[in-house]
């Protein structure tokens, strides 16, 4: 594999549209010898923690939450691990049991961190999210049930009014890592492992010590570092899928042809992940664009039964092709075991 240092690791966090799945393809036909690497959508870093491309590297993202946990885990990733693990009591006392205290995936409190991030911006909306579950409840059982979730959210509110960036970044790391299909909004029951969790924000934290972290405009970032000497990967919110992306205003048809019309002047090499759909492929017409079709398994379909696939592009300004080739002793037919008749790489 390519890269100054191949050995990365996994995201810390599952996040949608994330690049997993198209690394071996994706990690290929990077190019060698560039100073600067950009991830311009950096996301949940599946990219950008991958591995070390240039001796700059530069993850981005426009969603402050996005950026803020990148940050922490670059520089605060121990106490952030207190936090999620229970290391320390409500008075900031360390907790003499806490390597017996487990991260535990409940529904309360996934709508304790729920209240606080979504509906935490000021006392009032909080109060009148806290109220709402107090009013719902209507046996005295279920009326205690209420106000220890309560009791959950104002301690997580006053915490996050005492250290706004740490707190952020536990009630985000909680919301991605439990919720269906990394939504942040709809509680998912399902295993979190203690020690992989802990694990993957250790490995990404070393892995995050070589990276700058941005909150920038696409378009921003992307002018301010063009450069021949650069390469730049960007992973756009997927066309007719923007929606799916909370916290962030919508990428609608305007900025796809404004981050289109940038790449085309670029002077770096571009690389782009991008659903196949119509729109994209007149888009990126032009006769300089390489395109590579790709089919995946549809992560958030499947359950709905076996088979269902997801068709994507890699688009860029270079030839794809030749990186993958290698040596050039193979024809493209021969790279891809799995390519079917339509010239489709088959993941």
């Amino acid at each position: 594999m390519r890269g100054i240092l191949t050995t990365g690791c996994e995201p810390p966090i599952p996040w949608i549209g994330g690049k997993t799945i198209l690394l071996p393809v994706i990690k290929r036909i990077i190019p060698e010898r560039k100073n600067k690497f950009l991830d311009v959508f950096g996301g949940g870093g599946s990219v950008s923690l991958s591995g070390r491309y240039a001796p700059l590297q530069i993850y981005n993202d426009y969603n402050p939450h996005l950026a803020n946990f990148m940050r922490i885990l670059k520089s605060r990733s121990e106490e952030l691990i207190d936090k999620l693990t229970g290391a320390y009591n409500s008075d900031g006392t360390l907790n003499e049991n806490f390597e017996r205290t487990f991260f535990i995936n409940s529904r309360d409190s996934f709508n304790a961190c729920s209240n606080v991030f979504h509906k935490g911006d000021t006392w009032e909306k909080l109060f009148d999210a806290n109220l709402k579950i107090q009013l719902k409840a209507a046996s005295l059982a279920e009326k205690e049930h209420a106000w220890s979730i309560v009791l959950d959210a104002w301690r997580l509110y006053k915490e996050r009014e005492n250290d706004p960036e740490l707190i952020d970044a536990v009630l985000f790391f909680y919301l991605m890592k439990c919720s269906y299909s990394a939504t942040g909004t709809s509680w998912a029951c399902k295993a979190v492992n203690r020690e992989s969790m802990v694990r993957l924000i250790n490995e990404a934290s070393r892995m995050m010590q070589g990276i700058t972290v941005e909150n920038k405009d696409c378009i921003e970032l992307i002018k301010l570092h063009d450069d021949p000497s650069t390469f730049v990967y960007c992973d756009p919110p997927y066309y007719m899928a923007e929606a799916l992306y909370n916290g962030v205003p919508l990428f609608g048809d305007a900025k796809h042809i404004e981050l289109h019309d940038t790449l085309l002047e670029c002077k770096s090499d571009v690389l782009l992940s991008y659903n196949e759909c119509p729109f994209i492929d007149e888009l990126y017409s032009e006769s300089k664009w390489y395109k590579m079709r790709l089919s995946r398994p549809h992560s958030m379909v499947l359950h709905r039964g076996s088979g269902a696939v997801y068709n994507e592009f890699l688009i860029a300004n270079y030839d794809i092709y030749k990186l993958y080739n290698g040596d050039g002793q193979l024809t493209f037919l021969e790279l891809f075991d799995d390519l079917n008749e339509e010239g489709r790489i088959i993941l």
